[in-house]
């Protein structure tokens, strides 16, 4: 079921909410694709039949596989130039990049390139940066979100901000605990970013379309400073990022069992430690062939 938010934008809800604008001579526009080819050719249904036209070009958030994973299948069946952000594009062609970083740079586990973390190569015909951006006749504007990946951006069109992955909604929250992030410091910049972008509705990569991301993203930043503190906390003394965020999986009640939900969280973790560095919260050293981190003092 499409839902229409105004003459020439409309969203196709699901796992990840996609987007539809409609340019000149019916010619439509996906925002991400989704996870699969499943995905897009459930996309590509209903864009035909509820929306009417075909679509030639999509608009690629992030290159995370569940928002990029059926552009393959898309331009397959449509020929659609694929529109996606610096950075991420490497990602959007090249996938294993992915699990390569979450991995720390080396061959990653087999049980690391299933379709969640792995999505089929991408074509990249433009890359777009952060600005006014014109397509199909459609007048747009790529506002940077990075932080959650590198390269994260949201699309600005009629009024309604397609946000991407820069909030997550409270059940996904309530699941997962703590989100995945490439940057804290740039996603904390992201969210002030976002919270001043003028739109009459917002349409988060994740759950419902709201009208305001303010609680989101109060609820999301909350987290944030939650982890944080939870990190100073486990530091009074020096010690591993490894046991580091086995003490947050433990707080925050997070059951990871399987390679992919655990090496989504390390990076995450390192991402928080890094972030406190440079605030001056964190010292770190390489000391009796371990990296050890530890609060500063008068810090708790």
């Amino acid at each position: 079921m499409i839902i229409e938010l105004g003459p020439r934008v409309a969203v196709i809800p699901g796992g990840v909410n996609i987007g539809v604008l409609r340019g000149d001579s019916d010619r439509l526009i996906l925002v991400d694709t989704g996870l699969n080819e499943t995905n897009g050719r459930k996309v590509l249904r209903a864009a035909r039949d509820e929306v009417g036209g075909e679509v030639v070009a999509i608009l690629t958030t992030h290159a995370h596989a569940d928002h990029f994973g059926a552009n393959a299948a898309v331009v397959k069946r449509t020929g659609a130039r694929v529109y996606a952000p610096a950075f991420d594009e490497a990602a959007l062609r090249y996938p294993l990049l992915q699990p390569i970083t979450l991995y720390g740079g080396a061959d990653p586990l087999d049980t690391l390139r299933g379709g969640f973390l792995l999505a089929p190569p991408s074509p990249v015909d433009e890359i777009v940066a952060p600005g006014p951006l014109t397509v199909e006749g459609i007048a747009l504007e790529v506002v940077p979100l990075m932080g959650h990946s590198p390269g994260q951006v949201g699309y600005l069109v009629d009024g309604i901000f397609f946000c991407a992955d820069v909030v997550l909604p409270e059940s996904v929250l309530a699941k997962y605990k703590i989100p995945y992030l490439f940057s804290v410091t740039d996603h904390l910049q992201a969210l002030a970013r976002a919270a001043a972008v003028p739109c009459r509705r917002a349409v988060p990569g994740h759950g419902p379309i709201v009208d305001s991301l303010a609680d989101l993203i109060a609820l999301n930043r909350g987290l944030l400073d939650q982890v944080a503190e939870q990190i100073v906390r486990f530091a009074a003394e020096p010690t591993t990022a490894e046991a580091i965020l086995t003490g947050l999986l433990r707080h925050f009640n997070a059951e990871i069992t399987d390679a992919a939900g655990y090496y989504l969280l390390q990076p995450t973790a390192l991402a928080f430690l890094t972030h406190l560095h440079r605030q001056g919260r964190m010292w770190h050293e390489v000391r009796d062939g371990q990296s050890l981190w530890q609060r500063v003092s008068g810090d708790a």
